[in-house]
């Protein structure tokens, strides 16, 4: 009977362990879709209060900004000095293709998304972005925080032309609001090809995964 009660009880805690990590991987998608939805309305404190109190955002080529500096960098170079979005315009970000990999010991997570971004402005231009994200996150006082965020731009292309007939250079640094850090990759985007590093091995072979 006591070997019974002990095989049930062990069964029991690694039950609430699966548990507990499943609604951790929960709530780091949650975090991140929660940030997408901000970035489409142009609610930068809304997003910049979603990173650890020591984080980091990485936008293309404009460089590393530390968390103190993430509202202002969102605000005025992202959102060009205003809050929220100005009459006609359209800043969709979707969030495609979460791959959320979480550590043993339950307190840090990566993540791997695909933002896929329609930016207007009403009678005057169009253009399509793609790009993945990869991201760290760490749970703060029993919340998951954003602890870096970095995103690489695949393409930008204008809406009436598309990705077969025109690309447009990436962000790069701007001198009146600099970054904290350069930026941590030096790539082009497309037609140039470059793979973001992937945090997670492969599923089935074990193996980690590398641009030849």
């Amino acid at each position: 009977m006591d070997d019974r009660i002990s095989a049930l009880e062990a069964r029991l805690a690694e039950a609430e362990r699966r548990l507990e990590r499943g609604e951790d991987i929960e709530a780091v998608k949650r975090l991140q879709r929660a940030y997408g939805y901000y970035l489409d309305k142009g609610f930068w404190q809304a997003i910049a209060d979603l990173f650890a109190p020591d984080g980091t955002i990485e936008i293309a080529a404009r460089g590393v900004y530390r968390r103190e500096r993430i509202y202002p960098f969102l605000r005025d170079l992202i959102g060009r000095k205003r809050d929220g979005l100005a009459p006609g315009q359209l800043m969709n970000h979707m969030q495609l293709q979460g791959i959320v990999t979480l550590s043993q010991d339950g307190t840090t997570a990566q993540g791997r998304w695909r933002a896929f971004i329609q930016v207007a402005e009403h009678g005057k231009s169009a253009i399509w972005a793609e790009g993945p994200y990869e991201c760290v996150y760490r749970k703060v006082n029993g919340v998951w925080m954003i602890a870096s965020l970095i995103w690489f731009p695949t393409y930008y292309t204008p809406f009436d032309q598309g990705w077969a007939k025109a690309g447009l250079p990436s962000s790069a640094l701007d001198p009146s609001f600099p970054p904290d850090a350069p930026p941590t990759y030096d790539y082009k985007t497309f037609p140039d090809q470059f793979v973001p590093p992937f945090h997670y091995r492969h599923p089935v072979t074990g193996v980690a995964v590398e641009a030849g």
